[in-house]
């Protein structure tokens, strides 16, 4: 799974991790994704895992993948066995849930296919899951009014393409467009915790393991040498587990027995 935002690139900018086929440590050389000899209008990122041409190059990353779609479905069974229950009234639960599945497919064509519009099939889905979650929480558990939503909404974006804008092309292996998001959900841990809900300690939980995850994908490039598979796969494993916990609690606790309207 790519970074959902990253520097200079087209669709908020984006530019590419380090230049294809440099190897930090010096032992393992990442072979670019996209089709050989093309020109592409990006640099597109580049995996530990990926050493040569060809849809099973990344196993690990690609297998990893199966974390999503077991979420999703998790996620759904779980939706659909509450009371209430409903499209009509719960379009951002069931879309949250679509978008986790849309997730795992997208990722799995991104690290087989390698090629740019794989490439967006696997970013569009985390950007749209970033945003559509940060409404519904606001909406179901802050039970915030549209216009302080809004405000909050323009200050998550205005912190996230303000980090993309200042931070060096590349830096933290792409990952700084998900520093908002850890701060988002450690924001929301510690509100929850403080107002004694009982979701707290479940998203204390999710940000310690987004805080893991985050670390994994940062340090794949870092530990090529020292295991030629990366860390990437870990990402992909614990985010898995992230969202299928963000998503079980969202639908437990956040669907009350009379639906609030827009």
């Amino acid at each position: 799974m790519p970074a959902c935002f990253r520097q200079n690139t087209p669709f908020f900018g984006i530019n590419g991790k380090r230049r294809h086929g440099q190897d930090p440590a010096g032992t393992v050389t990442p072979v670019p994704t996209g089709h050989p000899g093309t020109l592409l209008p990006m640099d597109l990122p580049t995996y530990c895992e990926r050493t040569a041409h060809g849809l099973w190059a990344e196993p690990f990353n690609a297998v990893s993948n199966a974390a999503f779609l077991a979420a999703a479905w998790l996620a759904w069974r779980r939706w659909r066995a509450h009371p209430q229950a409903s499209w009509r009234h719960q379009p951002d639960l069931g879309g949250l849930i679509l978008l986790v599945a849309a997730i795992g497919f997208g990722s799995l064509l991104w690290h087989t296919v390698a090629r740019p519009w794989a490439y967006w099939m696997d970013a569009l889905p985390i950007i749209l899951f970033i945003h559509l979650f940060l409404l519904s929480f606001l909406w179901r558990m802050a039970r915030l009014s549209w216009p302080a939503i809004l405000a909050v909404f323009l200050v998550y974006e205005g912190l996230t393409l303000g980090l993309l804008r200042v931070a060096p092309a590349g830096a933290l292996n792409d990952s700084v467009g998900y520093l908002p998001v850890l701060l988002s959900l450690w924001l929301m841990a510690l509100w929850l915790r403080f107002r004694a809900h009982p979701l707290g300690h479940r998203f204390l939980a999710c940000g310690a393991l987004f805080s893991a995850s985050l670390g994994f994908r940062i340090l794949d490039p870092a530990l090529c040498h020292v295991l030629p598979v990366g860390t990437h796969f870990l990402w992909h494993g614990l985010n898995g587990w992230v969202l299928y916990l963000l998503l079980a609690g969202l639908i437990r606790h956040g669907i009350p027995s009379t639906e609030r309207h827009p």
